[in-house]
């Protein structure tokens, strides 16, 4: 029995932690309610592992391994994912890169086999990579068409600068179109190893029968050792000096996208958590926070408007969103700065803390009901260095904030007077009016909108 319980750590939610294939972790949470398994494969390098001009690799090494695999040509795969009422997609984050699907429980084992071709047995076929190359490509400029999407792709870059996490994840033209074939599967097989990867599971599926099925299925994965973190990445990034603003020019704006931030706090760090209660009062997604009170309940100038704090295994950051009319983007901009320095200097009283620290406990709640969201929150926590019980226990360590502890977090991690800030916007009608709001020339960066 001693034996067994050294074997597999419960949580308090009955997820099982045990030893994966060929050394990495497996995380699984039983619940026969519903026959469906949700699954997660995930590596421990992202985009932050992209190397010096190949932003996008992470992804594109990614893509190719799932369009092709096992013998089997993309067709053929996708065929034999739908014969079994299954999906898997690829989705590619600053710290972790991720093969994610659902099947029904009866099919587990047939799935495993064909995910585990996808990882290790990829075909790499020269002719997909091409195709695959082509889509991502596609898919980068289809993106210009969405104004939001297109913001944080060029505020990400305006935060971070030459520090990985300014890569954006979907990679740019011309990285991609340099990476070639051998450079491109020899960076998979280095991160997809076994030591790098957690394995996870939700629904209808039992630990030890599913950790006997992916050690059949997983046969042949690499046991060397996992590749170190890019140094670059646990460095700390260079904060932005004072307000700059970069002014992602597109024609024909209406609408204003604009945002804000700066670096802000690791995952992992004791104040995380207290300044994520900070931040939600101030701009979260309820309606009475600062930012929302303030900007489209009391004067109207925004259609939205939030500010959050990313969960990163690095610097996260704390930015904000608004989403206003190009004729109001300049009062709407700087009244948002006028709010965040009130905040970074004054912190929040006590009942709004209470307040909020019950509406961070009540919508954590409310996500982790589903088995898909809790099973991305486990691994996003194990990839993060939180502890185990972290998504089980967040509650608990959410109530242990004080108030001092929050506006001390408050002080020490917001900068409200060096900020990144970017709008999308265009740029013959957005510069005049910041000029005539007397914002210096030389603080606005005008970029083209699809430059990057």
């Amino acid at each position: 029995m001693g034996a067994l319980l050294s074997a597999a750590l419960l949580t308090t939610t009955g997820a099982v932690r045990r030893a994966g294939p060929a050394g990495g972790q497996l995380i699984v949470e039983s619940n026969q309610t519903v026959p469906l398994v949700h699954v997660i494969v995930a590596s421990r390098s992202g985009s932050a592992a992209d190397p010096r001009h190949r932003e996008g690799l992470t992804n594109l090494a990614a893509e190719w391994a799932r369009h092709g695999a096992g013998g089997k040509s993309r067709e053929q795969l996708d065929a034999a994912f739908d014969a079994l009422g299954a999906t898997l997609e690829v989705e590619t984050q600053p710290d972790s890169t991720r093969f994610e699907g659902e099947v029904l429980a009866r099919n587990l084992d047939a799935y495993l086999a064909l995910l585990a071709d996808v990882i290790v047995r990829p075909n790499f076929a020269p002719a997909e990579l091409q195709r695959t190359r082509h889509e991502l490509l596609a898919d980068i400029d289809e993106s210009r068409n969405d104004d939001r999407a297109l913001a944080i792709r060029f505020f990400v870059r305006n935060l971070y600068a030459d520090h990985p996490y300014g890569h954006p994840p979907a990679g740019v033209k011309a990285a991609l179109e340099a990476a070639k074939p051998d450079e491109i599967a020899g960076h998979f097989r280095r991160h997809f190893v076994g030591k790098n990867l957690v394995f996870a599971f939700a629904g209808d599926v039992e630990p030890d029968a599913l950790a006997a099925s992916l050690k059949k299925a997983f046969r042949g994965l690499s046991d060397a050792a996992a590749p170190p973190p890019n140094p670059l990445e646990l460095r700390e990034p260079v904060p932005p000096k004072g307000w700059r603003i970069q002014l992602v020019d597109k024609p024909a704006r209406q609408q204003t996208q604009l945002l804000f931030g700066h670096p802000a706090v690791r995952a992992s760090d004791p104040d995380f958590l207290p300044l994520s209660i900070g931040l939600a009062a101030f701009g979260g997604h309820a309606m009475n926070t600062t930012m929302m009170n303030e900007m489209r309940t009391k004067r109207g100038l925004a259609y939205g408007a939030y500010l959050s704090v990313s969960e990163r295994r690095g610097v996260g950051a704390a930015s904000g969103w608004v989403f206003t009319g190009s004729d109001k983007t300049v009062t709407t901009l700087k009244l948002a700065l006028k709010l965040y320095v009130a905040f970074m200097t004054k912190g929040i009283d006590a009942d709004t803390a209470e307040f909020f620290k019950r509406y961070l406990i009540g919508a954590h709640a409310t996500e982790m009901d589903a088995p898909d969201a809790r099973l991305a929150a486990r691994v996003s926590a194990e990839i993060a260095g939180l502890p185990p019980d972290f998504v089980d226990t967040y509650g608990d360590h959410i109530r242990a904030q004080s108030p001092a502890a929050i506006n001390a977090a408050i002080k020490r991690r917001v900068h409200a007077r060096d900020l990144a800030i970017t709008m999308v916007a265009t740029a013959a009608v957005m510069k005049k009016l910041l000029l005539d709001a007397k914002v210096q020339n030389t603080a606005i960066d005008v970029v083209r909108y699809d430059e990057y």
